[in-house]
C-alpha cells in the first residue's frame, strides 16, 4: 500500500509541473462515456447494464422492446474534442452506427463504431471466437449469433489480460494469463494461467495474477486503484437457468504464495491452489453500476441462484505434469435457488447472469500459485 501511495504521489508530482507549462491543446480523440437516450431525450429503460466503452467501440445491451431506430447518444468526450455526426439527434441504430471524434488540437481522428445488442445471451460456449486487442498485446473472447443482417458479435467476455498489460510482463499475446488454445474439448478452447506480474507488480501490491475470463466487463482504467471493483461480473439475463454443465482440465503451480510486506510474492507452505468454476444469477437493482463486482460476486444477498463446481482432487494435475497430455474432466451441477425467482423480473431483464473460470481461487486477492493452468471448453447454462 505504501508503494501504492509513493506511485501515486509521484504521479502527482508530474501532473503538478506540467500545470505550470503553457498549456497546449488537448491530442486526445476519445469517448470516455456514453449514455442510451430514447426519441425524447431520457436514459432508454430498455438498455441492459452497463455501455462499455472501449478504444474505438461503444457496445450496449438492450431488450427486444427498444426501438433501435429512435435513439440520441450522451457522450463524454475528452477535454476539447468534438464529434460527427452529432449523437445528440435521432438516428436509427438498427444497425452499426459509426462516429468521428476529433481531438482538440485537430491533429488526431478516431472512429468509433456503436452496436446495440438486442439479442439475449448465448448459453453454449465453445470458445471458438477470439481475437487480438485493438493494441495488439493480448486476446479477446467474443460470441457470435445470426441477426437479419447476417452474423452479429457479441463482446459478452472480459478478462484481466487489459489490467496484466500495465505490467510488461509479457513479451507475446500467448504470454498473458487469459490465450486460447487449439486442442479444446472439441476445436478450439481457452487456457488461464497465473502469472508473475514481475517487478511492476511488486511494486504495487500485486505480485501474480490469476488467468480468468467471466461474462461482464473489466475496466481497466481502476485496475490498480481498486482491482476487485474493476472486474465488473454478469450482463442481462432473460431466462431460468437450472444446471451448468462443461468440460476441464487443471494443474496447479507448485508453489502457492500470498502478498509479504514487501509486495512481493511469499511461500505459504501450509496451502495449495486450485481453480474456481461458477455462474451466478441475480438481482441488478440497487447494485453499484448495476453489476457484482469482486467484493461480492459469491456473497451478494442479490444472488438469486448459484452453481460452484467442487474440483474432486483426483483430477488436479501436479506441477510438472503434461496438461496437454491429461484427460478432460465433465462436471454438471444444478442451480442451487438461494432467492424465489421471478418470472416477470426475468422477463423484464432485471436479473443478470455471470459465468466465472480463474486459474487461481484466490487471484482476486493475489494469493495463488504461478503455473497453476486451467483448461475450459464446451460450457453451457441450461435453462427451463
Amino acid at each position: 500500500m505504501k508503494r501504492k501511495m509513493l506511485l501515486c504521489a509521484a504521479l502527482a508530482g508530474m501532473l503538478c509541473f506540467s500545470c505550470i507549462q503553457a498549456e497546449e491543446p488537448n491530442a486526445e480523440a476519445d469517448i470516455e462515456e456514453c449514455v442510451i437516450l430514447n426519441a425524447d431525450g431520457q436514459p432508454d429503460p430498455n438498455i441492459k447494464g452497463n455501455v462499455v466503452v472501449t478504444n474505438t467501440r461503444v457496445m450496449a445491451q438492450a431488450t427486444p422492446y427498444i426501438d433501435l431506430t429512435k435513439l440520441k447518444l450522451e457522450v463524454t468526450l475528452t477535454e476539447g474534442a468534438t464529434i460527427s455526426p452529432d449523437p445528440s439527434q435521432v438516428l436509427d441504430y438498427s444497425s452499426i452506427q459509426k462516429f468521428t471524434v476529433t481531438s482538440e488540437s485537430g491533429e488526431w481522428k478516431k472512429e468509433y463504431t456503436v452496436t446495440i445488442d438486442t439479442f439475449d445471451l448465448p448459453v453454449k460456449y465453445k470458445f471458438e471466437q477470439s481475437e487480438l486487442s485493438e493494441s495488439r498485446k493480448y486476446f479477446e473472447f467474443y460470441e457470435t449469433t445470426e441477426g437479419k443482417e447476417g452474423i452479429i458479435r457479441q463482446n459478452i467476455w472480459a478478462s484481466g489480460n487489459a489490467g496484466f498489460s500495465l505490467t510488461g510482463a509479457a513479451a507475446t499475446p500467448e504470454g498473458f494469463p487469459t490465450v486460447p488454445i487449439a486442442k479444446g474439448k472439441e476445436g478450439m478452447g481457452v487456457s488461464l494461467e497465473t502469472k508473475s506480474t514481475g517487478p511492476f507488480g511488486e511494486m504495487v501490491d500485486m505480485p501474480i495474477a490469476a488467468g480468468n475470463l467471466f461474462i461482464g466487463s473489466f475496466d481497466v482504467a481502476n485496475a490498480l486503484n481498486d482491482a476487485m471493483r474493476a472486474t465488473r461480473f454478469g450482463l442481462a439475463f432473460g431466462k431460468k437457468p437450472v444446471e451448468f454443465k462443461g468440460w476441464y482440465k487443471y494443474r496447479r503451480g507448485e508453489v502457492f504464495t500470498v502478498v509479504g510486506e514487501d509486495g512481493k510474492a511469499t511461500p505459504d507452505l501450509t496451502k495449495q491452489d486450485t481453480c474456481d468454476i461458477y455462474a451466478v444469477l441475480y438481482e441488478s437493482a440497487g447494485l453499484d453500476q448495476g453489476t457484482l463486482d469482486g467484493n461480492n460476486v459469491l456473497s451478494s444477498p442479490n444472488i438469486v441462484a448459484l452453481a460452484r463446481v467442487k474440483i474432486p482432487e483426483e483430477n488436479i494435475l501436479s506441477a510438472g505434469e503434461d496438461i496437454d497430455a491429461s484427460e478432460w474432466h465433465y462436471f454438471d451441477i444444478s442451480f442451487e435457488e438461494l432467492k424465489p425467482f421471478d418470472v416477470e423480473k426475468s422477463r423484464n431483464y432485471e436479473y443478470n447472469l455471470a459465468v466465472v473460470f480463474t486459474s487461481s481461487i484466490q487471484g482476486a486477492a493475489f494469493k495463488g500459485a504461478v503455473g497453476s493452468v486451467l483448461y475450459v471448453d464446451e460450457v453451457e447454462v441450461v435453462c427451463e
